[in-house]
């Protein structure tokens, strides 16, 4: 069932937050009116690259225009005027910010779909209470969108690798055949079975050059992926986990304590498990490059550049996985602002923002104290720190409460030195 229909059969209460939704920004009688060819754009994309905005800004003008000539026929008058004036109203505001227009489209978007899963997961609970959860910016939308995006071109990147095996696997064929053909009526004088033999190579050579064209479209677009995942990444980073770690900083001198790290843990593992996906399929152009090859073979040129770039991004992407979920504090008192005491064990624990099942066993890590700052510390006076017991621990999902990898350790101290009281 389309999502604009779902939304028609919702209770009147959760109705209310639907059209807080619309304005006169994007009004919800041009949501109904185009409710198909609205859920079938992909916003997301067109609010982050301005000429597909321009593109899908100008279709959804025509569409306008389609909607109002069947108004016409019915002599609608009413929704005439309404069409009218909506379309004016874009043209003005949005003909020169294409962008803003689908960022605008792709939150309601998100939003609707956010409102129904809160509703399905209230009925499932046997809540009548109105949804709720983490307040959720623009931002942040429009990042939930753009990993969608990307998790559906890896999928439909997956299957146009699957094209070009089962094509290169009939080219692979045709040619062993001919070849063998080819030998086998070398000292024949038949004209008929040259004429044959010069058909075949005809068709092989379409099937050559549609194995080209489909192997230089798939480097091309894995090339687009991988900026996306770029982009992606960079706002990921630079900006959601950065503020996550301002908020961490805020709470251990006295903020607000609650700085939940399950949406970024979510949001780069989704992004983790497309790049390893994409990083398979790069692989698996290697192996069909070995087994079919010829001059001016794209993936020659340009697989190598891609393997780089993805193992580049994605090892950017682990090490910024790693995060100290609670800095050190006192065993007892663990949501009190950060204050250590001189010869008094306290703890910290350590977090990976990647849900991977395959890392459950294996993965370990190793704290350790800076010794250069450490010095340097001792020679101003400042504060020094040990670590007693191993330094060393095996991360796993039994020191934390979601399933996450973590580990904590609890025997780090500031000694005590003479003349200094804690």
């Amino acid at each position: 069932m389309a999502q604009w229909n779902q939304l028609q059969q919702l209770d009147p209460r959760y109705l209310e937050q639907l059209y807080h939704l619309y304005s006169d920004s994007f009004p919800m009688e041009l949501r109904q009116f185009l409710a198909p060819w609205i859920e079938s754009q992909d916003w997301g994309y067109a609010a982050n690259k301005e000429s597909h905005a321009t593109l899908v800004f100008h279709n959804l003008l025509g569409e306008i225009d389609q909607q109002y000539s069947r108004f016409l026929q019915e002599n609608n008058v009413l929704y005439q005027h309404n069409l009218r004036r909506i379309k004016q109203h874009l043209q003005s505001k949005y003909l020169e910010k294409p962008m803003e227009i689908a960022r605008i489209v792709a939150r309601c978007l998100w939003e609707e779909q956010r409102l129904l899963q809160s509703t399905t997961t209230a009925t499932q609970d046997g809540q009548g209470v109105h949804p709720s959860g983490p307040v959720v910016t623009e931002k942040q939308q429009i990042l939930e969108h753009n990993l969608q995006d990307i998790r559906k071109r890896v999928q439909d990147m997956e299957q146009k690798m699957k094209m070009l095996e089962n094509l290169q696997d009939d080219f692979d064929f045709n040619y062993k055949t001919l070849k063998s053909q080819g030998e086998l009526t070398q000292d024949l004088n038949g004209s008929g079975q040259a004429a044959a033999i010069r058909m075949k190579m005809s068709q092989l050579e379409q099937m050559l050059s549609a194995l080209d064209g489909l192997r230089r479209q798939i480097v091309t677009d894995m090339g687009g992926l991988l900026s996306a995942m770029e982009f992606v990444q960079k706002n990921l980073l630079d900006e959601e986990l950065a503020d996550w770690k301002r908020r961490q900083q805020i709470a251990c001198i006295g903020g607000p304590p609650k700085i939940c790290l399950d949406r970024l843990e979510t949001w780069i593992t989704s992004l983790a498990e497309s790049q390893l996906q994409i990083r398979q399929q790069i692989k698996k152009l290697e192996e069909l490059q070995q087994k079919v090859s010829y001059k001016g073979d794209p993936i020659i040129q340009h697989r190598p550049v891609l393997e780089e770039k993805i193992v580049d991004i994605f090892r950017n992407l682990m090490k910024s996985a790693f995060v100290v979920e609670r800095q050190p504090c006192m065993p007892m008192h663990p949501d009190r602002p950060l204050v250590i005491k001189t010869g008094v064990q306290f703890t910290t624990k350590v977090r990976l923002l990647v849900k991977f099942p395959e890392l459950n066993y294996q993965l370990k890590i190793k704290v350790c104290i800076d010794k250069e700052s450490g010095d340097v510390a001792a020679l101003r006076g400042s504060r020094k720190f040990n670590i007693l017991g191993t330094n060393t621990k095996v991360m796993n999902m039994e020191e934390s409460n979601n399933g996450s990898l973590s580990a904590e350790f609890k025997h780090l101290v500031e000694p005590l030195r003479i003349g200094q009281r804690s």
